[in-house]
């Protein structure tokens, strides 16, 4: 069911087919062995026993050529190792790297809000990148899924900005039309006039201005002059193209007679890993690598939340004392996800056993 990794993949998209493995095996667990004979079948006839050495015209017992493959599993293990120690119990699989196995520790009748946050965003990835056979005949439709990602997104901003959120992208789960949206955000948020109708010149059709995210900090006086942010969701590969700042000067001054601020933090909100992409450097550690990489897209995205990030300040929220829960959209929809979670993975167990 699940398209076999090669070994030309990144360390990062070959630790998610490992996790995606043990979330999706009748047993929860993946091992060395899985992932070595999934690339036995991503090499198709390159897998068998001999390989062919065009230098010496001689084919070579496969077993000399298994170090490189021993040094990708390293790397693989040290990558899901990163994962585990960022997250700690909000990681929902257990790793065992002496052994070279992912059990999964995710529990469907125990709601773990990082847990729940980590496994939506792997299927998400999973769905977009059609790494599943079958998924797209599942009845959760694209538009559900965007949904429930930006609860997972309010979460995370609910987690880390320590206020309130608004989910402000479409599709809204309220359904209403974008000016009334708006103009109940900025109510909440205290400060701020939006304009009462579109006026003639400006796109009609709008939904969302290209903001997804409103998260502010309140003071207790509630008067402007606080912590305030916009962020938009991607789920796809195209995030690149969507740094939110090229969005507010428009968005502000096109919707606003008043505008709510002059000073805000741009974020970005993704479901997968920031470093999922980066090739394995020649003459550096891969960690100093990927901190580059981060600090690189900082730049033109402000504050970034990836899987990892959003499953710990999700889980980070979920603490927080019950009476602040009402100020984060979406924050009643947790077990919404984890039924999707579950649901999602169902269908895909019930497929592989019908195949």
């Amino acid at each position: 069911m699940l398209l076999a990794p090669t070994e030309n993949d990144s360390r990062s998209a070959i630790a998610d087919w490992l996790e995606l493995h043990a979330l999706l095996s009748p047993r929860r667990v993946s091992s060395k062995g899985d992932l070595l004979n999934a690339f036995d079948i991503a090499d198709d006839d390159r897998g068998a026993r001999f390989s062919h050495d065009e230098y010496s015209g001689e084919d070579l017992d496969q077993g000399i050529l298994e170090e490189p493959r021993l040094a990708l599993l390293d790397k693989v293990f040290e990558e899901l190792e990163f994962r585990s120690t960022c997250l700690g119990d909000s990681y929902p699989f257990d790793i065992d790297a002496r052994r070279l196995v992912v059990r999964t520790a995710f529990r469907e009748d125990a709601v773990h809000a990082g847990q729940v946050a980590y496994t939506f965003c792997l299927l998400a990835t999973a769905l977009r990148e059609r790494a599943i056979a079958g998924i797209d005949e599942l009845p959760e439709t694209k538009q559900e899924m965007e949904l429930l990602f930006q609860v997972c997104a309010c979460l995370a901003a609910g987690g880390y900005f320590g206020g309130a959120v608004c989910s402000f992208g479409f599709p809204r789960q309220e359904g209403n039309a974008f000016l009334p949206a708006l103009q109940a955000a900025y109510r909440r948020f205290g400060h701020g006039d939006v304009k009462a109708a579109i006026e003639a010149g400006h796109p009609a059709a709008t939904k969302d201005g290209g903001i997804d995210v409103i998260a502010w900090r309140d003071h207790p006086d509630r008067l402007p002059a606080k912590l305030y942010s916009l962020g938009q969701c991607a789920s796809g590969k195209n995030w690149k193209t969507k740094p939110v700042a090229s969005e507010v000067a428009q968005f502000h001054g096109t919707w606003f007679t008043t505008h709510p601020a002059v000073y805000w933090i741009p974020a970005l909100y993704i479901p997968f890993l920031l470093h999922d992409e980066i090739d394995e450097p020649a003459h550096e550690s891969f960690a100093v690598v990927r901190t580059r990489t981060v600090a690189f897209h900082e730049r033109k995205f402000g504050v970034i939340f990836d899987r990892l990030r959003i499953a710990h300040h999700a889980a980070a929220f979920a603490r927080r004392e019950a009476d602040h829960l009402g100020e984060v959209d979406g924050a009643e929809r947790v077990m919404d996800v984890a039924q999707w979670v579950n649901r999602t993975v169902q269908k895909v167990l019930v497929a592989r056993s019908a195949a």
